[in-house]
């Protein structure tokens, strides 16, 4: 073949081969990607696929604030108090005229509910028998425990005035079936006393140049706490002092130091004391029932407040251990029904009117609807 044919094929055979190279490029090269719109359906080369897009989620709606309850509100809640709380299984029946059953509940809003305390004056076993130290340490736990708010503290004229009309005398009161006298009487839930074991004194001059006395003391109280329904002690607390919290210097320092140091003492026990006392189920009593009017041995000072809807229980049995015969506790008596309290009167008292049930008695035991 001539050499010039040779040359017109090879650039015939280039020239085929670059037009096939453009037109590979153009059919099979990358599309542009086309924006489809939300649920719409397209067909691409034979398959066929949908865009769809996930609806937003809604915004929830802001939390309504509950309106404040008016006083008429309160006390149509009060008056139909079964359309509101939570049911019970340990509520009277929600008619006023049948006897007590598990079906209903009442709006009674818990409060600081306090328990009651009578303090005997302490045994003084220290070597100063002349001071009524016994008295001070007594003031002076009663003192504490009310400013806790927690406590209601009787006074010593007040119980022994009603232990003398059941021919008991307060001196005593420290004997168990005194102490459940007291409690059944007065609705009483403990009872402290104790000893002051032992005070140190130690006084010298404030400087050689000084007559001015400078006194440290210790001391060291014990607190016996027993559960006045059943006569039993619950535990005994033991409080010592640092000695360094109790200079005193000037006139009268060896007395200001002693009682500094008796303070430092109870404030050693007081929140064990607290504690403890905090195990005892609050309870009260019915002291009297006259016509339709219910008075109850708790009143302002205990925490109870007008309105307030207590239950009312049959006496419980006391179980006695067989080989010991101390008190076990008293089992919770039958429902009879519930009272609402509707005035406060004397020191510590209340009177209230039935709400359900009926053949409410003295000495029946009230408690709270909120165990």
């Amino acid at each position: 073949m001539p050499r010039k044919n040779r040359f017109l094929l090879s650039v015939m055979i280039l020239s085929a081969g670059f037009l096939f190279v453009l037109t590979s490029c153009s059919l099979f090269g990358s599309k542009k990607e086309e924006k489809l719109p939300p649920g719409k359906t397209v067909t691409v080369e034979g398959m066929e696929t949908i865009k769809g897009v996930n609806p937003s989620e809604p915004e929830p709606p802001p939390p309504k604030k509950p309106s404040p309850q008016t006083p008429s509100a309160r006390r149509e809640a009060l008056s139909n108090p079964a359309s509101t709380a939570p049911r019970t299984s340990s509520s009277p029946s929600s008619s006023p005229s049948s006897g007590p059953s598990s079906g209903s509940s009442f709006s009674f809003l818990q409060v600081n509910l306090k328990r009651k305390v009578a303090i005997l004056d302490f045994e003084n076993n220290t070597s100063y028998k002349d001071e009524k130290i016994g008295e001070a340490v007594a003031k002076r736990l009663s003192d504490k425990l009310e400013a806790t708010q927690r406590v209601v503290t009787l006074d010593k004229s007040v119980v022994s005035e009603r232990l003398s009309r059941q021919g008991f005398k307060f001196e005593n009161l420290s004997d168990p079936s005194v102490i459940k006298q007291a409690h059944q009487a007065l609705g009483i839930q403990a009872v402290a006393l104790g000893t002051v074991t032992d005070i140190g004194i130690l006084s010298s001059k404030a400087s050689e140049t000084s007559d001015e006395e400078v006194t440290v003391a210790t001391a060291k109280v014990e607190i016996r706490l027993i559960d006045a329904s059943t006569g039993n002690l619950l535990k005994t607390f033991v409080g010592r002092n640092p000695i360094f919290g109790t200079r005193e210097t000037g006139e009268y320092s060896r007395g200001k130091a002693v009682l500094r140091a008796i303070e430092l003492s109870l404030d050693d026990i007081l929140e064990g004391f607290l504690r403890q006392l905090d195990l005892l189920d609050w309870t009260t009593t019915i002291a009297k029932v006259e016509g339709e009017d219910i008075y109850l041995n708790a009143g302002k000072l205990s925490g109870i407040r007008i309105g307030d809807t207590l239950e009312v229980f049959e006496p419980g049995k006391e179980i006695l251990h067989p080989i010991s015969h101390l008190s076990l506790g008293w089992t919770t008596g039958n429902l009879k029904g519930a009272v609402r309290v509707t005035n406060l009167f004397g020191i510590d008292a209340a009177v209230g009117r039935i709400v359900q049930g009926a053949g409410l008695s003295s000495n029946d035991v009230v408690k709270s609807t909120m165990r």
